[in-house]
C-alpha cells in the first residue's frame, strides 16, 4: 500500500495542539491530543453577524476598522448620538455638538475623527467638528453646504476629502465640487467628472475613489466610479448594480462596496457586495441584513464592517464583518 510520505515525499506533522486556522492554510496534519488528523482550507470571503449598535440609525458619519469603529449622528429621528466599537461591543460616548442633521459625513479613528455637513443644508450643511477621543469641539466650516456626499482620509483628522452632495433640497442641486481638508481649513480642489450626490468614498486623500451615486437628486442610479489622485478625478472601472449610499471599505486597489439603494422608486433593500481589484468589480457574498440610506462602514477589503442603515421594518442596529479569506480548520475522516 502507497504511504503518504511516498506519494507525497514528505511526512505528516504530529502536533499536540492545533495551529491558527490562517497558519494552518493548506496544511495537513496529525492532532495527537485529539487523535485525528486535520486540513487548513481558505475559502472566499464572507460576512458574519457581530454585536448590534445600541442606537438604530442610517444616514451615519463613520469611520475606523473592523475591530475599532465608530458612528455618529443620523436618523430617524435626527440624532446626536455617537458609538464606538471594539471589537466586540457597541459603547455609547460623547454626543455631537450640533445633533439637528441627517445624511452627514466623516472620516478618521475612534481617537481622533471629523465630522462635516448634514441635511438641511441651510442649517448646518457646512458645519465641521473634530472628535479627540473624548469630547467633540467646533472647527472651520466646509466652503460648500451639502448633504448625501462622500468622503476619504489621509491620516486620521488632518488630512480628508469631501466630493459630491446636494447643495439644496429639490431636483437638479447635484454638484462635483470637492474640498480638501489640512486639519485647520477646507480648500476647494478640483471637480469631480460625474455631478452626483450619494457616492460613497474609500481611500485616502491622495488616492480616493467616489462609488456609484445618483444624478439630478435622486432620480437617475450610476454606477460611475472615479478615482482622485490629489490632484484631478479619473473614471475606472464601473460598479455591477448601478446604486447609490452603499456602504465601503479600503483603497483604490483593493476596495469594497455593500448595501445601498435601487431603484430611487420604492427602493429595494440591498444584500449585494462587490469587490474591487483595482480595476473591475466582482460580485462576492451578501450581506445577511439588506439595507439601504447609507449604513455606516469601516475597515478593509479584507476586514470591513458594516453597521446601521435603514432596512426593512426601519432603521437597524445590525453589525456585521466581512472577512476576506474565511479559514477554517476539518477533521479529515480516514478508512
Amino acid at each position: 500500500m502507497a504511504t503518504y510520505k511516498g506519494i507525497q515525499g514528505y511526512t505528516v506533522q504530529k502536533l499536540s495542539d492545533d495551529p491558527t486556522a490562517s497558519e494552518a492554510s493548506g496544511q495537513l496534519w496529525y492532532n495527537s491530543g485529539t487523535g485525528k488528523f486535520k486540513v487548513g482550507t481558505e475559502a472566499a470571503g464572507a460576512w458574519s453577524s457581530a454585536t448590534a449598535m445600541n442606537t438604530g440609525r442610517d444616514e451615519m458619519a463613520s469611520g475606523g476598522t473592523q475591530s475599532a469603529a465608530w458612528g455618529a449622528g443620523g436618523e430617524p429621528p435626527n440624532t446626536a448620538k455617537t458609538e464606538i466599537y471594539d471589537g466586540s461591543t457597541w459603547t455609547e460616548v460623547a454626543d455631537l455638538i450640533d445633533g439637528t442633521r441627517m445624511q452627514l459625513e466623516g472620516f478618521g479613528s475612534t481617537t481622533a475623527a471629523i465630522v462635516c455637513g448634514g441635511n438641511p443644508p441651510s442649517a448646518g450643511g457646512n458645519f465641521t467638528e473634530s472628535w479627540d477621543g473624548t469630547s467633540w469641539s467646533e472647527e472651520n466650516n466646509m466652503n460648500t453646504p451639502r448633504y448625501n456626499f462622500g468622503s476619504a482620509i489621509g491620516s486620521p483628522s488632518t488630512a480628508g476629502l469631501v466630493y459630491g452632495g446636494i447643495t439644496s433640497p429639490g431636483h437638479g442641486n447635484d454638484t462635483a465640487n470637492t474640498e480638501s481638508w489640512n486639519g485647520t481649513t477646507w480648500t476647494e480642489v478640483n471637480d469631480m467628472l460625474t455631478t452626483r450626490a450619494g457616492a460613497t468614498g474609500l481611500g485616502i486623500q491622495t488616492a480616493a475613489m467616489a462609488v456609484a451615486g445618483v444624478t439630478d437628486s435622486v432620480t437617475v442610479q450610476v454606477a460611475v466610479c472615479e478615482t482622485y489622485d490629489g490632484s484631478s478625478w479619473s473614471e475606472t472601472g464601473d460598479v455591477n448594480q448601478a446604486r447609490y449610499n452603499v456602504g465601503t471599505a479600503g483603497t483604490t486597489t483593493l476596495g469594497l462596496c455593500f448595501a445601498g439603494i435601487y431603484p430611487s422608486a420604492s427602493p429595494v433593500f440591498n444584500q449585494l457586495t462587490e469587490k474591487f481589484d483595482g480595476t473591475s468589480w466582482t460580485e462576492v457574498a451578501d450581506l445577511a441584513t439588506a439595507r439601504s440610506k447609507g449604513p455606516g462602514c469601516a475597515g478593509s477589503e479584507v476586514a470591513g464592517i458594516c453597521y446601521g442603515g435603514s432596512a426593512p421594518g426601519g432603521a437597524t442596529t445590525a453589525t456585521e464583518e466581512w472577512n476576506d479569506p474565511v479559514y477554517t480548520i476539518k477533521t479529515v475522516t480516514v478508512s
